[in-house]
């Protein structure tokens, strides 16, 4: 049984590989099936016993990275700490990333994916008593300035140091949304432990 698990991880990692790869080289639009077994060294039915669909692929090689990240990350970390992660998640894996920010924002997967990041983050935080912007607002406007700001830091050679970036993002993006909209549901615990 477990040479079988072992395979089949294989086989999907493979696929995921060759979607990277190829989206990299000419567009995720223009990848068939076909391309992608031939990529992986894998016969065309056998895509099927893994994946419904290319979108399906996507799905999974996007969702496994952001889950990998995502593990990482631990509620009493400061926005530079959770920063520094995805920046050295992002270098590690730069085509995970490439493959997510070259589709379109309307795309069903990034749809998936893009909520999935905001459910997420609202576990994290609630909106501020005095602000009057709401919570969903203060969330779609964090997860879009982080990914156009991962996207620009990509697009131009990742030119800028992990540390840098992690420093950008935490003080120009979390810290700024975080001072007019929304506070870490942790602070408002750990605040009122104090009194």
């Amino acid at each position: 049984m477990k040479k079988l698990d072992r395979r089949v991880l294989r086989t999907r990692q493979s696929l995921s590989d060759a979607m990277i790869a190829l989206a990299l080289e000419i567009g995720y639009e223009a990848i068939t099936i076909k391309m992608l077994t031939q990529h992986a060294e894998i016969g065309y039915a056998t895509f099927f016993r893994h994946f419904k669909s290319k979108d399906d692929l996507l799905l999974h090689v996007l969702q496994s990275g952001l889950t990998e990240m995502m593990d990482l990350l631990k509620p009493e970390m400061s926005p530079y700490e959770e920063a520094l992660i995805a920046y050295k998640h992002i270098r590690k894996n730069p085509g995970e990333f490439s493959l997510f920010a070259n589709l379109p924002r309307d795309h069903q997967v990034i749809v998936i994916v893009f909520q999935a990041i905001s459910d997420s983050i609202k576990t994290r935080y609630i909106s501020r008593d005095e602000a009057f912007i709401p919570q969903e607002i203060a969330i779609n406007h964090l997860v879009t300035s982080v990914i156009e700001l991962i996207r620009w830091w990509v697009e131009h050679d990742m030119k800028y140091s992990i540390e840098q970036m992690a420093t950008i993002q935490s003080e120009l993006i979390v810290k700024a949304t975080e001072i007019v909209a929304i506070e870490r549901c942790v602070q408002r615990i750990s605040d009122s432990a104090a009194d």
